[in-house]
């Protein structure tokens, strides 16, 4: 016997999370249970058994900034039914920027390293004005706000979508001073690089060794939260290393 699978376009707000929801049922609309693959541009993301021919799961889109996704669902049949496939789209509806203030992105780096310092590791995401960013993001925020606050822009900051890197590749040994034109040559490195791979760097070299993403986390949004609007960056700061911070 035939399968039916009811799917339809899922229209999600940039930024948000949405359910993906569907039915697979028989011509008289009985459900029907079995083993199902949900694809997002051919990545699978879902496989598992639906019971009672229903599938809802939530899902953050907070890194779909396409207009359109193709999604397909493939239900693979069991002793009484023929596999079946379906397919839709996933539609991202543009949403207004997201616009961070230099004094919330202090605080959020502020509670951030203080999270490190008691946990002995980067989270995943941060809160900031109800949107949960991912420490990629924020990565991104803060060399931004390093860049703006260089060029004495007080504006805000808007949050965009970068890659956090899979690894944090460390060498350096021991604390080292780094100047502000030091590190400000290493934000604008940074910055031609995101432009360019919309992917966080695993590491960056300095004269003593790489420092790791997980520092360079930790060491900006340390200087986010000492530096101000007011009074601008600071002339310096000390790179620990990784390994010391979380000691």
């Amino acid at each position: 016997m035939d399968a039916i699978i009811k799917l339809e376009d899922i229209i999600v707000k940039e930024w948000e999370k949405a359910k993906i929801e569907f039915d697979v049922v028989d011509q008289e609309n009985n459900p029907v249970s079995g083993r199902v693959a949900v694809k997002i541009n051919q990545e699978t993301k879902f496989d598992t058994n639906i019971e009672d021919g229903k599938f809802s799961q939530l899902v953050d889109f907070s890194s779909f900034h396409e207009p359109e996704y193709a999604l397909d669902v493939i239900y693979g049949g069991n002793e009484n039914f023929a596999p079946a496939m379906a397919r839709s789209k996933i539609i991202i509806e543009k949403a207004e920027p997201i616009l961070i203030s230099i004094s919330d992105l202090q605080d959020a780096c502020y509670r951030l390293n203080k999270w490190i310092e008691v946990n002995k590791r980067v989270p995943g995401k941060i809160l900031i004005n109800k949107h949960e960013v991912t420490i990629g993001n924020l990565f991104n925020l803060l060399i931004t706000a390093v860049n703006k606050l260089n060029n004495n822009d007080k504006s805000d900051v808007e949050l965009k979508w970068v890659e956090t890197p899979s690894v944090s590749s460390e060498t350096i040994t021991e604390s080292t001073l780094l100047s502000n034109e030091e590190y400000i040559k290493i934000t604008e490195d940074i910055t031609s690089k995101l432009a360019e791979t919309k992917t966080c760097p695993s590491f960056v070299e300095i004269e003593n060794g790489k420092i790791g993403f997980m520092n360079l986390v930790y060491t900006f949004s340390t200087l986010i939260t000492n530096s101000s609007s007011e009074n601008g960056l600071l002339s310096g700061i000390y790179i620990k290393p990784w390994k010391k911070i979380v000691a």
